[in-house]
């Protein structure tokens, strides 16, 4: 005799729009002197970006704001937890041990130097080579 089996059930998730990462959302999630601190690392990097007449796009995600041409990243600012913040970029470990400032760690699988920011501290213009090295290697100017 033939019998038909009672379908599972699936439980249907709620969809969930593009989420939006600002201020407000940093706000929300990190330390708020931090993220005061981390806008306006950011600010000083687009003057850099801005000086240069580079064609690069502010990109905010969740962990970190990125500097990018088209879908790929040249640098920018990541979150390492709720209140420290570093510079990445996108450059091979051999060519970010040619520039003289202490990289704080390669991460391999990003393929990406860190440097931490020290709010009042770290200046942006001191990056500024490794901002040039990032850029040229992604856009081959």
């Amino acid at each position: 005799m033939n019998t038909l089996e009672e379908e599972k059930k699936i439980k249907s998730k709620t969809v969930i729009g593009l989420q939006v990462y600002d201020e407000e959302f940093y706000m929300r999630e990190y330390n708020k002197n931090s993220v005061k601190e981390f806008f306006k690392y950011i600010k000083e990097t687009e003057s850099i970006i801005k000086e240069k007449g580079w064609s690069l796009e502010t990109k905010f995600n969740k962990h970190y704001c990125s500097f990018k041409a088209g879908f790929f990243n040249a640098f920018g600012i990541k979150w390492i937890g709720s209140k420290t913040f570093a510079f990445f970029f996108k450059v091979d470990e051999e060519q970010a041990n040619i520039i003289h400032i202490k990289m704080t760690k390669y991460e391999n699988h990003w393929k990406e130097a860190d440097y931490y920011i020290t709010p009042g501290k770290t200046k942006t213009k001191d990056f500024l080579p490794l901002f040039e090295m990032a850029y040229k290697k992604l856009t081959g100017d």
